[in-house]
């Protein structure tokens, strides 16, 4: 009686257990849209833009700060010094 009682017991706690955990799919709100987990956007936040990744903590997504400021690409192109009247010799 007290094996079946323990078996019966066991298999209820590994049963509610799986219950608790949250899906694999989860996913963080962000302007009226959603974003997977591990995702990072730039978001605006009372401190100025900040870089950051969804989450998920205790079992609900949630935002990380990973840094102030958001990563931006720049191309600096500086146009050719080329006098006109070389270009125009080179083409004769």
């Amino acid at each position: 009686m007290y094996r079946t009682a323990l078996t019966l017991f066991t298999f209820a706690m590994l049963g509610a257990a799986t219950n608790a955990f949250a899906g694999e799919k989860c996913k963080c709100r962000f302007n009226g849209g959603y974003v997977e987990e591990g995702q990072t956007v730039c978001m605006k936040t009372p401190t100025g833009m900040s870089l950051a990744r969804c989450e998920r903590v205790l079992n609900n997504t949630s935002w990380k700060i990973l840094q102030n400021g958001c990563p931006a690409a720049k191309l600096d192109v500086e146009p050719p010094h080329t006098p006109i009247g070389k270009l125009l010799s080179a083409r004769s």
